[in-house]
C-alpha cells in the first residue's frame, strides 16, 4: 500500500504564531499540505514560498490567482500539472464587500499512483456555497485520477455542500474519524467546517483533527490530518 498523508488548514493570513504554525505542519508528517488563507497580497509569492520553506515543503500550486488557495508538498511528490482557479465574484446580500474565492488543482503522484488534489475556501453565503461545490465536482470529472478535495467549507455537515459534494466523493470524517469533532475555533471549538472529501476508491487509513499548544496559538482553525490509501 501507497499512503498520502494530506493535512488542510486554514492558517488566517499567517496572523498569529508562525512558529508555532511551522511546528504544527511538520510535526504532522504530511506530504501534501492544503492552505486556505494563505498570502495573496504585497509579496505573496516569497512570503508562500518561505512558509513552504520552514515547513520542509515546496510550493505546488495556487496562492493569489486561487484567492489564497495553496498546496504545498514534499519532494516525493511528482506534480504533473497544476491550475489556478477563480470563482464568479458574486455580491453578498449584506452592505459587504465582495469576497474572492477559488482553487488550487495539481495532478500528482506518490510512488507512481497519481490523484487530483483541489484545495478550497468556499463562500460564507450558503447559495454561493452550493454553486461553488458544484463548480468544485467540474474540476475532477469521473475519468479523471482519484481526487481527493479539501479545505474550509464554511458550513457544518449536512448542508448543501455536502449534499452536492456527496454526490461522488465521500466525507473521510464519517468514514475514518469522529464527524462530531468540531474545526473551529480553537477558541471556542463548536463547529466542523473543515473537510476532506475523498475517492470513494481511496481508503481512510486515518482521520485526526489535530490539537496542542501549538496549535491553539497557530491559527483560529484546528488543522485536519488524513491518511488516504492510493493502492
Amino acid at each position: 500500500m501507497t499512503e498520502l498523508t494530506v493535512l488542510t488548514y486554514n492558517v488566517r493570513g499567517l496572523r498569529d504564531d508562525l512558529g508555532a504554525l511551522v511546528r504544527v505542519i511538520r510535526g504532522s508528517g504530511a506530504q501534501l499540505v492544503c492552505v486556505q488563507e494563505a498570502p495573496k497580497l504585497f509579496r505573496w509569492r516569497s512570503r508562500a514560498a518561505d512558509l513552504a520553506r520552514r515547513c520542509g515543503l515546496v510550493v505546488v500550486a495556487g496562492g493569489a490567482p486561487a484567492a489564497g488557495n495553496l498546496l504545498l508538498s514534499d519532494l516525493a511528490v511528482t506534480v504533473h500539472r497544476t491550475r489556478d482557479v477563480r470563482f464568479p465574484l458574486v455580491c453578498p446580500p449584506k452592505l459587504e464587500l465582495p469576497q474572492r474565492r477559488g482553487a488550487a488543482v495539481a495532478e500528482l503522484s506518490l510512488a507512481g499512483h497519481r490523484f487530483t488534489a483541489v484545495g478550497t475556501h468556499l463562500s460564507l453565503y450558503p447559495a454561493e456555497r452550493a454553486r461553488q461545490a458544484r463548480r468544485l465536482l467540474d474540476l475532477v470529472p469521473p475519468d479523471a485520477p482519484p481526487a481527493v478535495l479539501v479545505g474550509d467549507f464554511n458550513e457544518a455537515s449536512g448542508g448543501a455542500v455536502s449534499a452536492v459534494l456527496a454526490e461522488r466523493l465521500v466525507d473521510t470524517a464519517v468514514t475514518g474519524g469522529d464527524p462530531r469533532t468540531p474545526t473551529f475555533s480553537t477558541a471556542s471549538p463548536r463547529r466542523r467546517i473543515d473537510y476532506v472529501w475523498a475517492d470513494p476508491g481511496l481508503a481512510v487509513s486515518g482521520y485526526e483533527v489535530l490539537d496542542s499548544a501549538d496549535v491553539r496559538v497557530a491559527s483560529d482553525h484546528f488543522p485536519v490530518r488524513v491518511r488516504l490509501d492510493l493502492g
